[in-house]
């Protein structure tokens, strides 16, 4: 179970070794946007990045590295970190589409037989609702994809694509239409091609209250993860994305209710099928 997906700047090694260091499922060593736009900044977060893994082979199957994307010359760039780093995956920003992902795979396929790592090794988590398009295009996730096991969405971006103010209601601090929308098809385009589906960042890292809020309604939603921006916040993400003592054993009870082929029962007063049986089987997974 990869419940938390903690950002961490790829140019910092401390912040690197901070992020390795904590409860995180996964670390996302960032090569985007929490490294500065300039060559030379890219260059170096590449560098601390690719060394930190290289130094720590036992942080591999714990990372993910966020690339930069299709523009000239990034996807080059960046994936040799992954790579040579050993991570077990990559994260395409602002994916507009499975064509995208097919794209990035070609790419994958290609320079992991040039670097002699098995082919399909390197997995694809996809954020798919930083611009206005990739929303348009959540449409056509319809069927499994190679390489790809989750899909993310995210705000920020969306906003600043939408041309809005804010993406969250100044009273509720619940997210405004637009941005529920996206939240809601990233879900839903997961669950049509079954892959994980990932939450958004909590932007405000020192509102852990709120940020478990969100957390457990989202998971109510039915959504498998969250990413972080600080360790401060994976307590609350892990305890929101976990079944409870009370979920374990609603779980095990319908298991034991259902017996031998039975396609209808009842527990409690309450008629139950098949669905909640595949419910239950989740709970215990």
């Amino acid at each position: 179970m990869r419940r938390s997906w903690l950002f961490v700047p790829g140019d910092d090694e401390k912040k690197i070794a901070k992020a390795f260091a904590s409860s995180a499922d996964v670390v996302i060593v960032d090569l985007e946007d929490a490294v500065g736009p300039t060559p030379a900044r890219k260059a170096n977060a590449r560098r601390v990045a690719r060394d930190h893994l290289v130094a720590h082979p036992e942080h591999r199957e714990r990372c993910y590295v966020r690339i930069n994307g299709f523009g000239p010359g990034l996807i080059e760039a960046d994936l040799p970190v992954a790579l040579e780093g050993g991570a077990i995956g990559v994260v395409l920003p602002k994916c507009e589409g499975p064509t995208d992902v097919e794209r990035l795979a070609k790419v994958l396929d290609t320079m992991e037989a040039a670097a002699g790592r098995a082919i399909g090794a390197t997995g694809i988590v996809a954020i798919v609702t930083e611009t206005a398009r990739g929303l348009q295009c959540l449409r056509d996730f319809r069927e499994p994809l190679p390489r790809l096991v989750g899909l993310m969405w995210g705000a920020e971006d969306l906003s600043a694509d939408l041309q809005g103010t804010s993406n969250r209601d100044p009273a509720t601090h619940d997210y405004l239409p637009p941005y529920a929308l996206a939240r809601d098809l990233c879900l839903i385009a997961a669950r049509a091609v079954g892959v994980s589906a990932i939450d958004a960042v909590y932007p405000d890292f020192r509102d852990v209250d709120g940020m478990a809020r969100e957390a457990r309604a989202h998971r109510a939603l039915g959504f498998d993860a969250k990413s972080a921006i600080h360790p401060a916040q994976l307590a609350a993400i892990e305890e929101a994305f976990a079944p409870s003592e009370a979920d374990r054993q609603w779980a095990e009870r319908v298991i034991a209710a259902f017996g031998h082929d039975a396609g209808v029962v009842q527990l409690d007063g309450v008629m139950l099928d098949v669905p909640h049986l595949r419910r239950a089987r989740q709970i215990l997974a």
